[in-house]
């Protein structure tokens, strides 16, 4: 092989590179920018204290007592047990703890049944989300007697939950 033949073989294999590169980068740089856009970059961020509890860590529950006696959404995470009545267990419950919900001045603001997971690596079977009127309403709920009376429908339609406190805001 010549010599320009050999230069015109490495210019069309530099090119080729170049241009795995530009694409490589391309599909790359369009992830990390999906990524962003949907807050991605936080992931690092997040702390894993454990998925699909049944109840607080002492630490969790005096945090939710130090929150400002203001109204607070607990968005709930849902993960049916395998049981095969986990699902109608916890539906049962949720019927039941709708009538305590309303005699505390709280309701169920939304509920509904997870399709997919788009982000995160997390499967959840349902979503609830229920306003307080403050944290404290939700602590003295949970210990009273006609909520105990009602929970083992929670425990056996459970494998586990998280679940979040939120203040509504007006804007993001």
């Amino acid at each position: 092989m010549s010599e320009s033949e050999n230069e015109a073989k490495s210019e069309i294999e530099n090119d080729s590179s170049r241009r795995g590169f530009i694409t490589s980068l391309g599909a790359a740089t369009g992830l990390a920018a999906l990524g962003t856009l949907f807050g991605g970059s936080k992931i690092v961020n997040a702390q894993e204290l454990g998925l699909n509890a049944m109840g607080p860590t002492p630490e969790q529950a005096q945090a939710l007592m130090q929150l400002p006696d203001r109204p607070v959404v607990m968005v709930n995470l849902l993960k049916f047990s395998n049981s095969g009545a986990g699902a109608d267990d916890y539906a049962q419950y949720g019927r039941d703890v709708g009538r305590i919900l309303a005699s505390i001045g709280a309701e169920i603001i939304f509920s509904g049944v997870c399709q997919t997971t788009f982000i995160g690596g997390a499967e959840w079977d349902s979503i609830a989300a229920v306003r307080y009127p403050n944290a404290r309403a939700l602590l003295q709920m949970a210990q009273s007697a006609e909520y105990q009376a009602i929970s083992s429908n929670r425990s056996s339609g459970l494998e586990g939950q998280v679940n979040l406190a939120v203040f509504e805001t007006d804007s993001l």
